[in-house]
């Protein structure tokens, strides 16, 4: 079993390298974001934490957490951001460990977008997926159909070009055609035995 990390910024494009892990690897893919969400859902340790925190005003009348406001209290305040970023980023990475332990795949990607060191002896390989900001910012405006504001806030609140390429072993360069990336994981996965 290999387990590789897969990280890079908001619009560089890890969801279609994902995709191409997915389909033409069988790669087990496990997404943080969608782990983080499992663990707010309703009687589950991430929602517990946060409804204690932020109160009922956080939440829908169904008692669900309304995400609509819980990330406009991320990206508006950043103290708000790190006491949830320190809540439930630990209850992630103890889920996803316990996912690549009940795995039987041979090849699982984990991809997550905001850097960290507490996760860091769970690959064997991290990847970094790098497009240029400007490139990024045309996705999230075309694809997502964000505001510029928007876009340039969450570029701004997460790691470096630098910080993301210091702590990767393998950089992926999504700027050009589907075919180049998948040339280029092609190569990596040849080369990785």
């Amino acid at each position: 079993m290999k387990v590789i990390g897969l990280t890079g910024g908001v619009g560089a494009g890890k969801s279609l390298v994902l995709t191409i892990l997915k389909t033409k690897y069988n790669a087990e893919v496990m997404e943080a974001d969608k782990v983080a969400h499992e663990l707010m859902e309703p009687g589950e340790e991430g929602y517990l934490g946060i409804k204690e925190t932020f109160g009922e005003a956080i939440l829908n009348s169904d008692g669900t957490i309304n995400r609509t406001a819980l990330g406009k209290v991320i990206f508006d305040n950043e103290s708000a951001r790190e006491q949830i970023n320190s809540m439930i980023h630990p209850l992630v990475w103890k889920r996803i460990r316990q996912k690549i332990s009940a795995s039987q795949a041979g090849l699982i990607v984990v991809e997550f977008a905001i850097m960290g060191e507490e996760a860091e002896d769970i690959y064997d390989e991290m990847w970094y997926v790098h497009a240029s900001e400007e490139v990024r910012m045309r996705r999230l405006l075309k694809n997502r159909g964000y505001s510029k504001e928007r876009s340039e806030k969450m570029i701004r609140s997460q790691a470096s070009e630098q910080e993301y390429a210091r702590r990767c072993d393998r950089i992926i360069e999504n700027h050009g055609s589907v075919k180049d990336l998948e040339d280029q994981l092609a190569e990596i996965l040849k080369s990785r035995g």
